[in-house]
């Protein structure tokens, strides 16, 4: 049975990186795309711009994109250590033994491929794709096994697939939400869940308990709901009401997307859309309420 999400009691969401999106986070590092193109890496408190685009992090390596190639480094110094063919690639994920990243087939539908790394890579090989009329979410990497959601018309699901196998688990499954964006550091799961009446930053073990997650953070759902009483009055406070989720900013949508999680803290990409200007992307951070 599906469990509710507590509500934590954590700082609120603040900014991390003003136009920017795609955090990935491992150990004491975070990387992250800028929207003008500049991918950067954040290590001994300090930014670096990385020749290339869409960094990944996992383990003691980074990645990164140029052109048709991974590039593999070490986290720590940067230090390249093997370039990789990753055909089509938009988004990566990386690990110490393997890196996975996402791509268009011909028909257009989102596939998932991943190889080996090593002395000796393996070869490019497909992991999943997604059905008709659905997507495949950005990977994230977890003790070998890749981590992305399937969206779709019949809904959405988490799951983990064994590249060695092909066999899928499903790790959260909501009829009544959509389950986007997954990252773990190893030991946690974090995720966004939506309804039409709000959005969560979740947090929870790889295998859901039986308490349910965490909701480390509530933003408004892209809708306008309703006020739940009548103008000049207001609303009864009994025990038994749920508390009213966030409002929305009229002519605004938002939208909480890709996720990356540290030790202490939980990094989002927030997209926001108003009518008649270009969407603006932003990486949100917030503090976990105890430590992973």
């Amino acid at each position: 049975m599906r469990q509710p999400a507590a509500l934590a009691q954590a700082a609120p969401a603040t900014l991390f990186a003003g136009d920017s999106y795609d955090p990935a986070a491992a150990a004491e590092l975070v990387a992250w795309q800028r929207a003008g193109g500049i991918a950067l890496v954040r290590r001994d408190g300090a930014d670096r711009a990385l020749p290339g685009r869409a960094p990944a992090l996992g383990g003691s390596t980074l990645a990164w994109l140029e052109g048709e190639q991974a590039v593999i480094a070490d986290a720590a110094t940067g230090a390249v250590r093997s370039r990789l063919a990753t055909p089509g690639a938009r988004v990566l994920a990386v690990s110490d033994a393997l890196l996975a990243w996402r791509a268009p087939a011909p028909d257009g539908r989102d596939t998932l491929w991943t190889r080996t790394l090593g002395a000796e890579p393996g070869p490019p090989v497909p992991l999943a794709q997604a059905p008709e009329r659905a997507e495949l979410g950005r990977p994230a990497i977890l003790a070998g096994r890749v981590l992305f959601h399937i969206a779709g018309i019949d809904g959405s699901r988490i799951v983990a697939a064994d590249p060695a196998t092909g066999v899928q688990e499903v790790l959260r499954d909501d009829p009544a939400a959509q389950l986007t964006n997954p990252s773990s550091d190893g030991v946690r799961l974090l995720f966004v869940r939506a309804t039409g009446l709000q959005q969560e930053l979740r947090l929870g073990p790889i295998v859901q308990a039986e308490g349910g997650d965490l909701a480390i953070a509530v933003h408004p759902s892209s809708g306008r709901r309703d006020r739940e009483h009548e103008r000049g009055r207001r609303r009864h406070k009994h025990p038994y009401m749920h508390p009213l989720p966030p409002f929305a900013t009229p002519g605004e949508t938002q939208t909480l997307w890709s996720t990356a999680l540290a030790p202490d803290g939980a990094y989002v990409t927030r997209i926001v859309a108003r009518p008649g200007l270009a969407r603006r992307a932003d990486i949100l951070r917030v503090a976990l309420p105890f430590a992973g």
